[in-house]
């Protein structure tokens, strides 16, 4: 059993751990929804239409804040649930991460912020009530996000993640390192359409390109995607790497 935990955790690390703690201003508007959204479950499939990764439905309240997060397997059963706490200022102060379908509590995230919000640390606990992980978030002036670095049980440093930003605001860079020593491990960059939303990935090594994504974007009558075709291109060549599809749901 304790195995299988572990496993479910690296897995619920690897998958999106920080899905919501990447930011920690209104989710909604973080995620470029337009209109009163309550929920949207997004899945991804390969060309063929085989389930790939795992479909997340993300639940909002009314305020536009994530309230639970649920990651389904290729079947359609729930797998792990992530449900959201928040103080009377609408900050994040407490997620639960659970394993379905018997509710098990697979850990327990707390956040701890500074006076001006410039720094939020994220101390995530295990079934045991040992510390696996500490993350923290430091902010600028203007309460964009600048860097995230994660620290294991002992206090060293696992790995960290740097942000730049475009004109209007977009992440543009994010340059990933590794261990105490900083390690260069690479960079992503993005490139954004004029709705927002991400049209280009690259990833490099140095100045290698190792991947690049371009997306198209298919819309609903608000304005919020709900497919994206996704290719994979390189110098010579091309090709429909996935397509991601959103259901939304709206409030009344």
């Amino acid at each position: 059993m304790r195995a299988r935990i572990l496993i479910l955790t690296a897995l619920l690390l690897s998958m999106g751990f920080a899905a919501k703690a990447q930011h920690f201003g209104v989710d909604r508007d973080e995620e470029h929804l337009k209109g009163n959204v309550k929920s949207v479950l997004t899945t991804i499939r390969t060309p063929q239409g085989r389930v790939v990764g795992q479909p997340v439905r993300n639940n909002f309240n009314r305020e536009g804040y994530f309230t639970q997060n649920t990651y389904y397997d290729t079947l359609g059963n729930p797998v792990i649930i992530v449900s959201y706490t928040y103080d009377k200022k609408n900050r994040l102060v407490k997620d639960i991460r659970t394993h379905e379908p018997y509710s098990e509590l697979l850990s327990q995230t707390t956040y701890n912020y500074d006076k001006k919000n410039n720094t939020i640390s994220a101390e995530m606990f295990g079934i045991a009530d040992s510390l696996e992980t500490r993350t923290i978030y430091y902010f600028d002036k203007k309460n964009v996000l600048q860097q995230v670095t994660t620290l294991d049980e002992s206090g060293k440093e696992v790995a960290s993640t740097k942000y730049e930003y475009n004109n209007a605001g977009m992440r543009s860079l994010a340059t990933f390192t590794e261990g105490e020593r900083s390690i260069y491990r690479g960079t992503d960059k993005m490139r954004y359409d004029t709705e927002g939303f991400l049209a280009e990935r690259c990833s490099y090594y140095l100045t290698t390109l190792r991947q690049a994504f371009l997306y198209t974007y298919y819309y609903d009558e608000q304005g919020n995607w709900i497919q994206a075709y996704v290719y994979h291109v390189t110098p010579t060549d091309g090709f429909l790497y996935e397509v991601i599809t959103r259901q939304i749901t709206y409030y009344e």
